[in-house]
This record gives C-alpha cells, structure tokens and sequence, in this order.
C-alpha cells in the first residue's frame, strides 16, 4: 500500500531492476508468438530453442537465454563427434638427445663397415677338420712305408721272393702317395692359417674400436625404445596418419607383428632423421 493506503500506489511502485538504463521494454507476448509464426515449418526442438532464447527478462529486458549453447547436441547438425588427432607433425621432430644417439649409432656402423672381412666361424671349422684329416692320411701312408721298408730290410724276405716283390712294388706306390698326401696337406694348412688370420684381424679391429661399437649399440637400443613409444602414439591416434595405417598397414596381420615392428621402426627413423635435416 501507498501513502495514501491505495492499492493503486502499490502498482504504480517502480521496480529497482527496472531502473537499469536498457531502452523500452519489449513486449514478451508478441515477441514470443512472433516467433512461433515465423518458426512454423522448423522442428519442434529448434522452435522451442528460439521461444526460449527469444523470451526477454521480466525485470531488465535483457535475454539472458540466448547468449547460452543451443539446446539441440552438435552430432545432430552435422559437427563431427570424434576426439581431436593428435599432432603428427610433433611427433617427427627430433630432440638433441636423440641426435646425439643417431651419431653414436651411425659412428658405430661406419666402423663396422669399416671393418676387415673374417671368414665365418663355420668356414674355420671346416679348414681345422680338413686340415687334420690329411694330417691322419699323411701320417698313415708314412706308417706303412716304414712297416715296408723294416720287412724288406730283413734277410729272410730274401727267401720268399714273390712276398719281397708284393712288398717293394707296395712301397713305391706308398712314397708316391705319401708326396700327395703332403702337398694336400700343406694346402689344407695354408687355408686354415690364412682364414685364422683374417679372423684374428677382424677381432683386432674390433677390439681396437670396441668402445665406438659398444656406445653404437647402447645407442641403437635406447633409439629402439624411442621408435616404440612413437609409434605407441601413432597407434592412439584416431585416426592414425595415412601412412602409417595404409603404408604400415596397420593394424598388423596376426603372426607378423615381428616383421611390422622392424619394417615401422625404419619407416619411423627415416621420418624423422629427414624432418631434421629440413630443420
């Protein structure tokens, strides 16, 4: 009530909100049904979207609804829904450490390359066992020349002319034989020696660079471990790269993840190794 105890004064009683300087105040019956005869043909969900949006504050004006997100869900209006890929790109780029892990790596295998060719250890084996078996044949055919020669020096094979004659004409056939026998040794030895040197050269040359082989091969293990946790992450991704899921082939077939590790940590390393050389 007023003053006055009218309960005209109570009406007439101005609002605090509406004393905010906002322009003329709209009228939210005409607003809304303009809406719903110009929003007619849409769907429901839409109409009711901009009844609401639309429909002003009662104490200030304003329409505080449709500053707010839309009522109907992205998916249905076309936005795609998936989780956002990762950043390829930042994947390919290469860190000092890792540098400094492919030069260990790539110093490691210009040794090797470096190295002298050694014959296998199969190839050393096969020479040992050749070697000692002309040795035997050697030794035997020598055996049996001595046994001739003690049974033609006694006088008694004087009196058993046919058996001296066996025995002398045996003789010379194991003299003869026994020359074979020595130059086939004496080959079978320069092979065997020869392979053992080339072996003890190569084991030198290793030696002598061992510490650069070693650190080589400490450094291709930790870049292994590297190359799995990228290509761990290209795997997350949804979706993962075109090559890496056409090229790669990814996933891999049952029974070849050995083969589709080797062949995606090169394909990874030569990625990254020629993004720094851009770089």
């Amino acid at each position: 009530m007023g003053g006055d105890g009218s309960p005209a004064s109570v009406i007439r009683r101005p609002c605090p909100l509406d004393m905010r300087s906002r322009g003329p105040m709209p009228n939210p019956a005409g607003d809304t049904v303009a809406d719903l005869r110009a929003a007619h043909s849409e769907p429901l969900l839409i109409q009711l979207a901009h009844v609401i949006s639309g429909a002003p504050c009662r104490h200030c004006g304003s329409t505080p609804y449709g500053e707010q997100a839309p009522l109907v869900p992205a998916a249905r209006v076309g936005e795609p829904a998936t989780v956002p890929a990762a950043d390829a790109p930042a994947l390919e780029e290469m860190g000092d450490d890792e540098q400094w892990l492919w030069r260990l790596a790539d110093e490691a295998d210009r040794v090797l390359a470096a190295a002298p060719v050694g014959p296998a250890p199969e190839a050393i084996f096969a020479a040992d066992v050749r070697y000692a078996q002309t040795v035997a044949f050697e030794e035997r055919i020598l055996n049996q020349i001595r046994l001739a020669e003690r049974a033609i020096a006694r006088p008694g094979s004087w009196l058993r002319p046919s058996f001296r004659a066996a025995i002398v004409k045996q003789l010379r056939h194991d003299r003869s034989t026994a020359v074979m026998a020595a130059m086939r040794r004496s080959r079978a030895a320069e092979v065997r020696d020869h392979l053992r040197e080339l072996s003890m050269r190569r084991a030198g040359y290793l030696s002598e660079h061992r510490l650069t082989i070693a650190a080589g091969a400490n450094a291709r293990t930790e870049l292994n471990r590297l190359l799995d946790d990228v290509i761990d992450e290209y795997s997350r991704m949804t979706p993962p790269p075109t090559w890496f899921r056409f090229g790669l082939g990814f996933p891999p077939e049952p029974g070849t993840y050995a083969t589709w590790l080797h062949d995606a940590r090169a394909e990874v390393a030569r990625r990254r190794r020629r993004t720094a050389e851009i770089m």
